[in-house]
């Protein structure tokens, strides 16, 4: 197999599109999305990964890729403990995530806004939107039962700044009444409150939700512990590079941005990615604005609003607005990320810049892919023997997180880890 530098010099970004296919075949057979089962539930009929020689992973980076990754490798290998011949091997299949961090802290995924849809800034439904939206909400399920408060809001609200917004929102919700609704002003007003300068809105529903990111990491976490396959292990800043060591059968970076930032720094390599490994990527840096002692009753209704920014409730009356977009390597001073996301969000969010004086600034990077025919899609595959890579989630991590997650564990283990021939075949626009 060419190395995946190679194809990337030689172009092969695929231009077909994929065929549609449903939930269920994404998940092995007997199990779906919605099943809610248990890590220690199995599949009603065998597949080939239950035989997998891979029995040892190591996860670097336990964000929203790494802990997707984890918990979809243990959900499909809970048989992968018996050989072809039904004989219970000795060496039962086991995670180990690296992290600078313990779970829910560091890293984008630690500062995200928590906010699940399937649309795009334009109300388009972007690729794969319906099966993330269901993967995620999988995986919530599976963390709420760990972590039950993790789930801040069943509902979320994108009102329209203009009239071209407004036409456009109405339209969404004519093709997706299933998980939307057209409000005209008025309504909209009488359940978001606020001072909202809009022409209507949508409100979106049936898995639309916002979440509480590091607790929603902590569950699934918890999640996988459970299982007695998992460690977490803590990676100084300083050590030696864990990627070929002999006692992992394969390792995968999931570590987002903390794999691209100082790559040139020789003594800080321990999660980064080899230097002759090139991604067609870019780090985007993102801050916001986080208000305290938000007061809840006269301020605002607690529901979380996108108007291009967005207002997203956070626990024990916080409240974020964000979140910039910044390419430069020097970043924004907090001063002038308040005064943009003041602008950008002033007409829905206005009270709290006026009102709320006790507030911090958030910061991030994430990883960008390069846009494409779909969009900006997630990066996942082999780099080389016993090396994989899963990055480039970008601002839709939390509904991409889920589906690619599974369709990578799945591809690890039925090719025993050696190539990711079938995957790229059966999902062609993942070959980045």
């Amino acid at each position: 197999m060419p190395s995946r530098q190679a194809s990337i010099r030689h172009g092969l970004f695929h231009k077909q599109m994929t065929t549609t296919r449903t939930v269920g075949t994404f998940f092995s057979s007997g199990s779906s999305f919605s099943s809610g089962s248990s890590l220690s539930s199995s599949s009603s009929s065998p597949s080939l990964h239950l035989y997998s020689t891979v029995k040892d992973v190591a996860v670097v980076g336990g964000g929203l890729a790494g802990l997707s990754l984890a918990y979809h490798l243990l959900h499909e290998s809970s048989n992968a403990t018996t050989d072809i011949d039904h004989n219970v091997s000795e060496t039962p299949f086991k995670i180990t995530i690296y992290d600078k961090q313990s779970v829910g802290r560091g890293g984008a995924s630690s500062v995200a806004g928590g906010l699940i849809h399937p649309l795009s800034p334009r109300g388009k439904l972007v690729h794969w939107g319906m099966e993330g939206l269901e993967a995620t909400n999988h995986l919530v399920r599976v963390a709420s039962q760990y972590q039950p408060d993790c789930v801040l809001r069943d509902c979320l609200y994108r009102v329209a700044l203009t009239e071209k917004n407004a036409n456009d929102l109405r339209e969404t919700a004519r093709q997706h009444s299933s998980f939307c609704t057209w409000m005209e002003r008025d309504e909209i007003l009488a359940e978001i409150g606020g001072d909202v300068q809009c022409q209507g809105g949508i409100k979106l529903f049936n898995g639309c939700q916002v979440i509480h990111v590091p607790t929603y990491l902590k569950g699934l976490w918890a999640a996988c512990q459970a299982t007695g396959r998992a460690e977490w292990k803590l990676m100084p800043l300083e050590t030696d590079c864990i990627y070929d060591h002999s006692s992992h059968d394969i390792v995968v970076y999931a570590a987002g941005a903390g794999m691209l930032l100082g790559r040139d720094d020789e003594s800080k390599q321990s999660d980064k990615l080899p230097k002759d490994v090139e991604l067609p990527v870019e780090l985007v840096r993102g801050q916001s604005v986080q208000f305290c002692g938000v007061d809840v009753e006269n301020d605002w209704r607690q529901e979380a609003i996108l108007g291009g920014k967005y207002v997203s409730p956070l626990p024990n009356n916080k409240v974020l607005v964000g979140a910039t977009h910044e390419f430069k390597e020097v970043p924004l001073s907090e001063h002038e990320v308040y005064e943009e996301m003041k602008e950008r969000s002033k007409l829905f969010a206005s009270s709290f810049f006026d009102d709320v004086s006790d507030y911090t600034v958030t910061s991030g990077y994430r990883v960008q892919s390069r846009r494409g025919y779909l969009g900006r899609l997630p990066i996942a595959g082999m780099l080389d023997a016993r090396k994989w890579i899963f990055t480039g989630l970008s601002s839709r991590g939390l509904l991409h997180h889920g589906i690619y997650g599974n369709i990578l564990a799945k591809a690890i283990l039925d090719s025993d880890g050696k190539d990711d021939i079938d995957m790229m075949q059966t999902h062609p626009h993942m070959d980045w």
